[in-house]
This record gives structure tokens, sequence and C-alpha cells, in this order.
């Protein structure tokens, strides 16, 4: 598959930051209840935040909602994350599944 979000990351204090955008950090289609994919981070990134500055980064991004389409449109940072280890779309798919 291979999909990208970008992210706009804004430093507004005069040091640099560092960013760390963690591997199952999700985030939610802006059509919330549109029926509309919702992804996650592939793998863990950093990114240096220059002091002052605003930068956008792309980041891989894996399906977390096995039976809807495409991802597609703007997404929102969430407060969540997939606290278990998955290395592709299928073993993400499989955390994802309703257990029953």
């Amino acid at each position: 598959m291979g999909w990208t979000t970008e992210i706009t990351l804004k430093n507004k204090t005069n040091r640099d930051f560092e960013c760390k955008i963690p591997k199952g950090q999700v985030f939610e289609n802006k059509q919330i209840g549109s029926g509309k994919q919702n992804v996650a981070a592939a793998r863990e990134y950093v990114f240096n935040v220059p002091a002052n500055l605003t930068i956008s980064v792309e980041i891989e991004v894996l399906c977390i909602n096995e039976h809807l389409s495409s991802p597609s449109g703007s997404y929102n940072v969430t407060y969540f994350k997939v606290d278990k280890d998955f290395n592709n779309q299928r073993e993400l798919w499989s955390i994802m599944k309703p257990q029953k």
C-alpha cells in the first residue's frame, strides 16, 4: 500500500524543538462519522523543528479500518495510539479487529 499524511509542526519558541511521533499514533479523518478511513503511523518519527519556524513533514501511515475505502482527505492528530506492535498492514488490521 504506501500511504502518507502530511503534518504541520509549528515551533513558537526561541529554541529548537524535537518532536516525536510514535509508531501507532492514530490520525482520524476530519470528516468524522463519514465512514472515511482512519490511519496510524507505520513507524516512529523524530523531527527537529527549528526555533520560531513551521515545517511540514510527511509520515508513512497504515489503514486502521480494513473494510473502509482508501485514505483520503485531511486528518486530525488524536490522543490515541495503537499499543500493540505491528510490522505491516495485515498485522495492524488483525490487532484492530473486534475481539469475539
